[in-house]
């Protein structure tokens, strides 16, 4: 196996390792002009891409489009669905709260394709930015002497800000890409799921097996400096091949990899396993990857989870009215907080603080009549090291017939004991 060296290195440790004398092993390294953070504006915005089947359009010309209404999405689809797809009707949108976004590339190679890689929403002018990328085949690829003409469509949320298009230039062979993602064999749904990280920002993209329309969701989310250089400068420490028996018994297959140069590096391993030697990356990786999971409505499938139990519901309504997110680490404050949860009408459960901590989101005048809100996952991040506890609230079905009753739902939970500092995220 050949050993896989990347040199990235900065022109002050070359002017540094020139003044002494010195020269670099193979396994130094360090940030580069050309691996320094690009900083992009914007927030991510979350979007749908429509099923590979209607990637090949009618339509022969260069095109760049934002659909708000149905009568243009008609339109629009009976244009790109020619005779192919014209026996296909146009899938259905809620326009009400989404719009489409497409890229057509017109005449193009066989082999040509087109992707989104990111949606973001700016300031400075206010509007929805739209990232495409042209992606060509390999020189060795064998292709069909024929024209083709690529598209894609992908939903996102509904606004009255106009779009614009970017295209994304192809990446250098000297830029680092880092790769990473997961998957599990028995599952129904989000079973699968890739980041793509470079300096630029990264792209989560979750496979979704119960939506043939639109199989794919996907959210872009800036890497910060800090970040970046921990990716950059560590690198070479990743192993390579299959660690542990991922897939096994279907504890899920979690996989990093790296690219620069045209040369890859990948490990594969059983989802949640700790990388010796390789912590900072995995855990950088993690940290990126599981902020998009979550923002995406998923607590990030392969991030270790941290078991926590969660406490009987002996109280039907909260006495704590405000909104609020606590973390109990000793006895004294454990009490106060179950008499003002209780209003006194019973004693705190026992919990051995020696080994236990309890966290808790209480939702006050937020609660929701006939919902339901708790606490969904507990995983342990970095950058910077922290616990995040991730609750999700429910609305009740549109069926049920509901009392008019105020109520302050709350959720308690043990796990064990830390010092790591707490965060609380809710889930869409």
């Amino acid at each position: 196996m050949n050993r896989f060296l990347f040199a990235v290195l900065s022109s002050a440790l070359a002017l540094l390792v020139a003044a002494c004398g010195g020269s670099t092993s193979d396994s130094d390294i360090a940030l580069s002009p050309s691996t320094s953070i690009v900083e992009q504006k914007g927030s991510g915005m979350p979007f749908e891409t429509f099923s590979s089947a209607v990637a090949q359009s009618a339509i022969t010309e260069r095109r760049l489009v934002a659909v708000k209404d149905n009568d243009a999405w008609l339109r629009l689809w009976a244009e790109h669905a020619g005779s192919t797809l014209g026996a296909r009707p146009a899938p259905l949108v809620d326009f009400t709260r989404n719009m489409v976004i497409g890229v057509f590339l017109g005449s193009r190679g066989a082999c040509d394709r087109v992707s989104i890689a990111a949606v973001r929403q700016q300031d400075t002018p206010a509007r929805i930015e739209v990232a495409y990328k042209e992606v060509l085949p390999p020189a060795s690829t064998p292709c069909i002497a024929s024209l083709a003409n690529p598209a894609v469509l992908i939903t996102v949320p509904q606004s009255s800000l106009p779009v614009s298009f970017t295209q994304v230039p192809t990446r250098s062979n000297d830029d680092l890409v880092v790769r990473s993602g997961w998957s599990f064999g028995f599952c129904l749904d989000n079973c699968e799921g890739s980041a793509e990280i470079a300096n630029d920002g990264a792209t989560l993209r979750l496979v979704r097996k119960t939506n043939p329309v639109l199989p794919e969701k996907a959210l872009w989310g800036a890497v910060s400096a800090p970040e970046w250089e921990t990716l950059a400068t560590s690198i070479n420490t990743l192993p390579e091949g299959v660690i542990g028996c991922p897939d096994c018994a279907d504890e899920g297959r979690e996989w990093i990899e790296v690219e620069r140069a045209g040369q890859k590096k990948r490990v594969d391993i059983s989802c949640g396993r700790t990388l010796a030697g390789a912590e900072h990356l995995q855990a950088t990786v993690r940290a990126i990857r599981g902020r998009l999971a979550v923002a995406l409505g998923l607590p990030e499938a392969c991030s270790p989870g941290i078991g926590f139990e969660r406490m009987a519901p002996t109280v039907f309504s909260s006495g704590i009215a405000d909104k609020r997110f606590v973390t109990v680490r000793d006895a004294e404050r454990w009490a106060a907080l179950w008499n003002e949860h209780s209003g006194g009408a019973s004693a705190p459960p026992a919990v051995d603080f020696s080994q236990k901590m309890v966290v808790g989101v209480f939702l006050g005048r937020e609660s929701v009549n006939c919902g339901n809100m708790q606490i969904e996952s507990i995983r342990q991040r970095a950058s910077p090291d922290r616990l995040e506890v991730a609750y999700r609230v429910t609305p009740p079905a549109p069926n049920i017939a509901c009392i008019a009753v105020v109520i302050n739902q709350y959720s308690l939970v043990t796990l064990p004991a830390t010092t790591l500092p707490v965060e609380f995220v809710k889930l869409p």
